[in-house]
């Protein structure tokens, strides 16, 4: 050992302070574990606090980022010492198989029973434009006046676009269809006036180039290959309880190919650290909410590969008076069993109201089952019900 080096060891060592980082940890000490967790920031929270998810949403909604960026890592911190998890400052790599250094302000050696790598992702590249800053970095600056290219079809790209065009003259510049996950007729409307293109323009028309593509995982520096873990295009292979190649480690979240969406990452955390306790769990993502912060809002869940049915928000009382009208809901069904296979919402709102659809699809509800459902009068989400009342009057 060399000096200012010192051993430790724990039940489960955790690799990242993001999302599903920090709530394997938070999970595995509910259990009675004892739990370490690395991360070379000061405070936890990873990408999705500091830099992506909670600051943009506060940006795009008006709200004091530095505030709410500090009240939520309060709280994180707050959460390890009442749980008694240990706190390590630096960057980890593999050992062995059951060691990991970690590399910070002092050198320490950690030997785990088990570990949860959740190492997140690292910013992205792109060679035609050498020059670019992140998307995370629009939401700490002050843009105005400014000719924009944002580069990308992702989530980010298009809550950024939107953002920015309140100040600024913005262009996306999008490889294929933007949002491809989504529903066409919902992504239109959301992205009715973004001003979009196809082929990489001039870039000296442009006063700042943002890339807000896909980031790539994070793990060049783990070596992996020490633990004897597997990694399949660039990111590390698991089964649904979130296990390793190596069955002892287990990986969450974007170093294990989630993207765009945190709330998968969580539920993978919750689980991972419930595996690595020797509990029967497994993630379920057959319906994972997909949204997007754009002006207006967007959510889907499920499929519309058989019948759908949907309504502008121009029949929602409250809509209405809100001057909100430019929304839709949808809802896919299966034309025999009546059965929900899908639900979107384009609107104010959208991203909050989404969850009624999940539940909807988790529970096998029906068009009647929809149309029946009593709901706040007057509400968006009345447009729920009187979309399944609208499908049913068809038969």
């Amino acid at each position: 050992m060399v000096v200012g080096q010192f051993s430790q060891d724990v039940d489960i060592l955790v690799i990242g302070g993001g999302p599903a980082g920090y709530t394997a940890a938070f999970r595995c000490a509910e259990l009675g574990k004892t739990v370490a967790i690395v991360d070379p920031n000061e405070s936890l929270g990873g990408e999705c606090l500091h830099h992506a998810c909670i600051p943009s949403i506060a940006s795009l909604l008006g709200n004091d980022v530095g505030n709410a960026v500090a009240t939520l890592s309060k709280g994180l911190e707050k959460r390890c010492k009442i749980l008694e998890i240990e706190r390590l400052h630096g960057i980890a790599h593999f050992e062995n198989k059951k060691t990991v250094q970690i590399t910070g302000e002092v050198v320490s050696v950690v030997k785990f029973r088990k570990a949860i790598i959740a190492s997140g992702s690292e910013p992205r590249t792109d060679d035609r434009f050498p020059e670019a800053i992140q998307v995370e970095d629009v939401y700490a600056s002050n843009f105005t006046g400014k000719n924009i290219l944002v580069v990308g079809n992702t989530p980010s790209a298009a809550e950024s676009s939107t953002f920015l065009m309140q100040n600024n003259t913005v262009t996306l510049l999008s490889d294929g269809d933007i949002l491809p996950m989504l529903e066409k007729q919902l992504v239109k409307i959301a992205t009715q006036k973004i001003s979009i293109c196809n082929k990489k323009p001039e870039e000296s028309s442009f006063d700042i180039v943002i890339l807000a593509s896909h980031r790539l995982p994070q793990t060049n520096s783990l070596q992996l290959e020490n633990a004897n873990i597997d990694i399949v295009d660039g990111y590390i292979n698991t089964n649904d309880t979130g296990a390793t190649s190596n069955p002892k480690i287990y990986a969450v979240g974007e170093c294990a190919g989630c993207q765009h969406s945190a709330a998968l990452a969580i539920a993978q955390g919750r689980v991972a650290g419930e595996s690595a306790c020797d509990l029967d769990t497994h993630v379920d993502s057959i319906f994972v909410p997909q949204v997007a912060w754009t002006t207006p809002e967007i959510a889907q869940v499920g499929t519309f590969d058989d019948e759908t049915v949907s309504l502008r928000w121009g029949n929602s009382d409250l809509a209405v008076t809100l001057g909100q009208h430019n929304g839709i809901t949808l809802i896919g069904y299966e034309k025999e069993s009546q059965a929900i296979t899908g639900i979107g919402i384009v609107g104010v709102g959208a991203t909050e109201m989404i969850s009624e659809g999940v539940l909807a699809l988790e529970m096998g509800a029906t068009l009647y089952d929809l149309a029946t459902a009593l709901h706040p009068h007057p509400t968006r989400n009345e447009l729920l019900a009187e979309c399944a009342r609208q499908a049913l009057a068809s038969y």
